[in-house]
């Protein structure tokens, strides 16, 4: 009985090897003209594909090396001529490579095409990645790389593009990690592309008009991008670097323009609202603790906030037609409250120009406070502040009114 039982204990730990190193791999085919291709090295692999009707393609490669890390990867496809590509690396040699590296597509209708890719680099751990398509002609594309990053991509319409790269232009030893992406697109014609190198980013378009485009590009660390647009034929693009800058575009109208540039600086803010129709609205930011806002429900107006330094604040509201309102901030870096602020009100009318220039620069800077609101026409306002304690406020509520300030405090 003794030698029995050595023999079953033996049988059951040596079975359980097995199961420890095999791969399990399940393939479901209808129609015809199918072909799915699984190839999987390492450890408790797992894969599962399911093709129905006619001329669907799935191609699955998982490589891991790592006895604590399950790698898994299904794939569910319905329609016709449908292809998936799925690629999974991970490493046995990096500590936080123990955890979970997951893969799924999704596809139902005609001519989709998604493609997921995780890895070269070898430290991978605790990733997966998620694509969802309910249309036709569809296309959409993940690639991960580092440990921990997050994307997942939806779409319901037709003719959408999304893609998605994460830490894929780090270098092996550079840190990179935990960013997450997310994009939602209901509409048709519509483009989404995100681009994160770093560590703790936060990207999100969602997407429910027709021929929409959104690009977020992200270095650095901490920092967040939402880009959400609802109308029709509206562009946003949001470009940060450095650490914990945010920025936000809400576009609800149609034929509307938004670029928001947060370059080499941290804890910068800057929103855009466009509700209106032909709108364009430009935010650049390079320093630290800036904000800027604009707010556009009118027709063809035009606004421009650029913000170099510490703790500048602007905000313009357009609700005219074919107006332009142009903010210059500069400060120093050492100020300990708000040196500039600066805010622009187009109300009505239309055809109206304002521009305000602030420079207020040094340790112990004092704060320069601009208004402008114009509610005719073709009105003309702009003011020029340098130095600091600087304080001016013009109001135009006629027609083709004039008015400039310069101050100038030492």
């Amino acid at each position: 009985m003794k030698k029995l039982n050595y023999i079953i204990a033996t049988l059951l730990l040596f079975t359980g090897g097995i199961f420890a190193q095999s791969n399990i791999a399940n393939v479901t085919e209808s129609g015809q003209d199918q072909n799915a291709t699984i190839d999987q090295k390492g450890i408790l692999n797992q894969s599962y594909v399911n093709q129905s009707n006619k001329a669907n393609t799935a191609l699955v490669t998982q490589i891991n090396m790592n006895k604590k890390t399950n790698t898994y990867s299904e794939i569910i496809q319905s329609g016709e001529t449908n292809k998936a590509k799925v690629e999974q690396t991970s490493n046995a040699r990096f500590p936080l490579s123990v955890g979970k590296i997951e893969a799924y597509i999704t596809q139902s209708g005609n001519q989709n095409e998604a493609v997921q890719v995780q890895g070269p680099h070898l430290l991978q751990g605790r990733t997966f990645g998620e694509i969802i398509q309910g249309g036709n002609e569809n296309y959409a594309s993940q690639h991960q790389v580092k440990n921990g990053n997050v994307a997942r991509i939806n779409q319901a319409g037709n003719k959408n593009n999304a893609k998605q790269g994460q830490d894929i232009e780090l270098l092996e030893e550079e840190e990179g990690s935990f960013n997450i992406a997310l994009i939602d697109q209901a509409g048709n014609l519509n483009t989404a592309t995100q681009r994160q190198n770093g560590a703790a980013n936060d990207a999100k378009i969602n997407q429910s008009g027709n021929d929409n485009k959104a690009d977020q590009i992200q270095y650095g660390g901490l920092n967040i991008a939402k880009a959400d647009q609802s109308g029709s034929s509206n562009v946003s693009m949001q470009n940060q670097k450095f650490i914990g800058n945010f920025a936000d575009a809400d576009q609800s109208g149609d034929y509307n323009t938004s670029e928001q540039i947060q370059d080499f600086g941290g804890l910068n803010m800057a929103s855009v609202n466009q509700s209106g129709d032909l709108n364009t609205s430009v935010q650049k930011q390079l320093g630290i603790e800036n904000k800027a806002q604009v707010d556009q429900s009118g027709l063809g107006n035009s606004a421009d906030q650029s913000q170099v330094g510490m703790m500048n604040k602007a905000k313009i509201d357009q609700a005219s037609t074919a107006s332009k309102a142009i903010q210059i901030q500069k400060s120093g870096l050492s100020c300990a409250d708000i040196s500039n602020n600066a805010e622009i009100v187009q109300l009505g009318g239309s055809n109206n120009y304002a521009l305000q220039d602030q420079t207020s620069l040094g340790e112990a800077a004092l704060l320069n406070n601009a208004m402008i609101t114009q509610d005719g026409s073709s009105n003309f306002a702009t003011q020029t502040q340098t130095g600091g304690d600087n304080s001016s406020t013009i109001l135009q509520t006629s027609n083709s009114s004039y008015a400039v300030v310069t101050q100038t405090m030492p």
